[in-house]
């Protein structure tokens, strides 16, 4: 693979306008394409928490991804604060994770301990300094730990001013133009069809995160992507709001700049269906009342749902598709898209720029998930 001169990506969410941003900030020259609005789907309903890997099957090369994401994020957000004068709203203040009962308390000793193992920062805080410092805390709470680099942000807000950013330094950015399909000539992908026109490159990138399987599946190869939706809930004025995350119990609460406190997500494998329900809305109250129930003495200002980008492999697909020249893929993140977003977009530019791939993205190559065209 040599580096290529005109890259097409399609999907404008976290991922697909960081690459844009990254591979603009090389000189090359890009088009990003968005069937609906920059950062309008899983990003926009994304409940921004950039925390440290939480689940013991994860492989080393993603704590890595993570790792180095969390690391790249404050001079990133300065970076695209200062080009574009979006505000990110991006902060660092922690994240509590707790347990109310022993059965989750010994699930998140096990995470502790591989966190540990993997190198990331964990404090073990007694139930009593825990809530001292954080007051809203459930009276509940039998085990606390605390991860001093959490931050938060609105992915949103960080999706728009990566595309903004890219556009300034030259890329094309389409929005309210859906993909049509793939253009084909032999076994190279050539560029994408529109509904009006043919755009041709070098090199397509699909970051269409959720619906990257249906562009995969008119050209006969399987992308094994699939949503999965979240449901979300956000109160307001309750008497106390936390001051960082909490999580546990399956779920977590983040303090949001505009004075509500988002609590987060249901987990369905449901398809396209964008439904808020009783049954999620349910789930998500009882989620309150278990790790943060000082929130249901406030007001339900807000409820939204996203389909998030899962991966049947358990990992994003970031890498060449195999048996197609000319074609990439990079989606699959599920809940860690934001998370993953600054080391993925810079890795995968670093590659179409270079025409060398970093090992740290073999590991997620859809070759070496098994798939073939």
């Amino acid at each position: 693979m040599t580096g290529a001169q005109h890259i097409v990506i399609a999907g404008g969410g976290v991922i697909g306008s960081g690459i844009a941003f990254e591979l603009a900030k090389r000189g090359v020259n890009v088009t990003l394409i968005e069937r609906g609005r920059i950062g309008g789907e899983a990003s926009w309903a994304s409940a921004g928490i950039i925390s440290l890997p939480s689940r013991s099957w994860m492989k080393p090369e993603r704590v890595e991804l993570g790792r180095l994401s969390m690391e790249r994020y404050p001079a990133l957000v300065d970076e695209l604060e200062e080009r574009t004068g979006l505000a990110i709203d991006y902060r660092r203040p922690g994240e509590w994770v707790i347990a109310v009962d022993e059965e989750h308390a010994e699930a998140e000793d096990a995470v502790a301990a591989w966190q540990l193992g993997m190198g990331l920062t964990v404090e073990d805080v007694s139930v009593a300094e825990a809530r001292q410092r954080e007051p809203a805390l459930p009276e509940s709470t039998l085990q606390a730990r605390f991860h001093p680099n959490v931050g938060s942000l609105s992915v949103h807000r960080l999706t728009q001013a990566l595309a903004t950013a890219a556009r300034g330094l030259g890329a094309t950015v389409l929005e309210e133009t859906p993909v049509g399909g793939l253009l084909r000539d032999g076994d190279r992908v050539t560029g994408v069809r529109l509904q009006d026109r043919e755009i041709t490159a070098d090199m397509t990138v699909l970051a269409t995160g959720a619906w990257t399987r249906l562009l995969g599946d008119a050209i006969g190869v399987t992308l094994p992507t699939k949503p999965v939706k979240g449901q979300l809930i956000a109160f307001a004025n309750a008497p106390l709001r936390p001051g960082c995350v909490i999580s546990g119990h399956g779920g977590y609460v983040r303090p949001r700049p505009d004075g509500t406190t988002m609590v987060a997500a249901t987990e369905e494998d449901v398809g396209f269906d964008r439904r808020v329900t009783g049954d999620g809305v349910a789930w998500l109250l009882e989620l309150t009342r278990t790790i943060c129930p000082v929130l249901l003495q406030g007001e339900v200002a807000q409820t939204w749902s996203g389909l998030r980008p899962g991966s049947e492999t358990g990992d994003p697909l970031i890498g060449p598709v195999p048996g197609i020249a000319g074609l990439w893929v990079s989606a699959g993140h599920f809940r860690t898209g934001a998370k993953e977003a600054p080391a993925t977009a810079a890795l995968v530019a670093g590659a179409l720029a270079s025409g060398q791939t970093p090992p740290l993205l073999e590991a997620f190559s859809p070759a070496a998930q098994g798939i073939t065209a």
